[in-house]
């Protein structure tokens, strides 16, 4: 049923006229009216009729003549669009919108260096130039030139400080070209010109972050919110920086504060959960997990959350259902792999722990962790044989990887092969000296070798 007070008298009476076949007049201020009414309403082709008829009422209209080109790029008749904006110049050749249709009308058709030139001509007679430096930097996106779309977005915020836009596009390309120092200059630089700037502050926070600067980000952050308490994406990356530097009780508290009523973001309250299994307070934790899935049933981190939880309070029945749920949704994931093999283990199910690494080797086997990982778990075992053969492999398909060498050295000396492990042990040491500490804490059995503890005499 049509809501007559939303509907603006114009329209149901030219929706009356149309019905009935007479002939159609309104001045041009009602017509504007009729074409963005349908437009709001996303009746695009109303929209276009209207625009046809208006511009046969008023053929010299400028506005009219405008809203129907642009109307006929958003059908794809750019070419027809194209001529209508030229005819258009020529009855007003200092007008700035029909320069700036016809930048977008370039970039439609992926024409983006006459859609820079058109911008550029737009620029010095615009109401916001700033927004147009902003469009000429994501023409040079689309080109791939990150040096142009960087400089263009420094000229946006020369002009206006608080250009979310340009900010939030000036940090997608510091993040997409991992120019992390570059990132932090530009928002210090931005925050020197203007100090109370929300996103400036939050943004510095990120680059902190990827940095791996955590203090300086959560001093970021806090500037941030403190010209914004309410800044929802700040709240959230204090919270992350907070579980990066451990202290997840307080991560906790932050994540909660990005958090509206009934908020329906299930990323949130993963982190959460995550934050509580870190506490080792895994009944929260899985109160969270399954908050995530209810929200998002696919969402693969949370059912392997479900399943550490379970995992750790003695649930293995349960822990191997949803690592597999886990894993069903994220198939090639190698955590989730060689998780589920450890759980494998656990149960003494070895069959399908070794298929399982397996499957973890084909789907990635340049991750020297999973080759450690499932040689360790047969170690464990006292599968000294098989553990030497899986690193064997893992030679072969990492040649020169100290830690593989250290491991292997380590099961060798573990299962009384002296001299084949002092060979090991001799060309780990040659490529890294600090590998020795890896060992020693994931193999303690070796602290009481005493062909381990003679070889290291004669390495120093």
């Amino acid at each position: 049923m049509k809501d007559n007070f939303s509907v603006p008298w114009q329209v149901d009476k030219y929706e009356a006229l149309s019905h009935q076949k007479e002939s159609i007049y309104f001045d041009v201020d009602d017509f504007e009216e009729i074409i963005d009414h349908y437009l709001v309403m996303g009746s695009y082709k109303q929209s276009l009729n209207a625009a046809e008829i208006a511009c046969g009422v008023h053929p010299a209209s400028i506005p009219l003549m405008l809203k129907k080109a642009q109307l006929l790029a958003t059908f794809n008749k750019e070419d027809h669009a194209l001529e209508l904006l030229a005819t258009l110049e020529n009855l007003d050749p200092f007008n700035n919108d029909v320069v700036l249709t016809r930048a977008a009308i370039y970039s439609q058709l992926k024409d983006y260096q006459k859609a820079i030139e058109e911008y550029n001509k737009a620029v010095f007679g615009a109401d916001e130039p700033d927004f147009v430096y902003c469009n000429i930097a994501i023409e040079y996106e689309n080109l791939g030139n990150f040096d142009k779309t960087l400089e263009y977005l420094d000229k946006a915020l020369k002009v206006n400080p608080d250009n979310d836009l340009a900010i939030y596009e000036a940090a997608y390309c510091f993040d997409l070209l991992s120019l992390t120092e570059e990132g932090i200059t530009f928002f210090q630089q931005l925050i020197d010109r203007n100090p109370y700037s929300t996103e400036a502050w939050f943004n510095l926070g990120v680059s902190y972050i990827n940095a791996g600067l955590y203090e300086k980000a959560l001093e970021a952050l806090e500037y941030s919110l403190a010209i914004d308490h309410r800044h929802e994406h700040s709240w959230f990356h204090k919270g992350y920086t907070l579980s990066l530097l451990n202290r997840h009780q307080e991560a906790i508290v932050a994540y909660k504060e990005s958090m509206a009523e009934g908020d329906s973001d299930p990323m949130k309250h993963y982190y959460i959960g995550e934050c509580h299994e870190k506490l080792e307070d895994y009944h929260s934790a899985k109160t969270c997990y399954l908050n995530s899935i209810r929200i998002d049933p696919e969402l693969a981190d949370a059912w392997v959350g479900i399943g550490i939880c379970d995992l750790e309070t003695g649930n293995t029945a349960g822990a191997i259902r949803h690592l597999e749920k886990g894993l069903s949704l994220d198939p090639e994931n190698i955590n989730y792999l060689c998780l589920l093999a450890n759980t494998y283990f656990t149960l003494d199910q070895h069959d399908e722990a070794q298929s399982t690494y397996e499957k973890a080797i084909k789907a990635d086997p340049e991750d020297e962790e999973t080759w450690l990982e499932y040689a360790e778990a047969l170690s464990n075992l006292s599968q000294w044989d098989q553990a030497q053969q899986v690193l064997t492999r893992g030679i072969e398909s990492l040649p020169g990887r100290s830690n593989i060498l250290y491991f292997m050295a380590a099961i060798l000396f573990l299962s009384g092969k002296k001299q084949e492990a002092g060979f090991f042990l001799e060309e780990a040491y040659h490529h890294d000296t600090e590998g020795l500490n890896t060992i020693r804490v994931r193999f303690p059995k070796l602290k009481e070798n005493l062909a381990f503890l003679e070889a290291l005499d004669n390495l120093s």
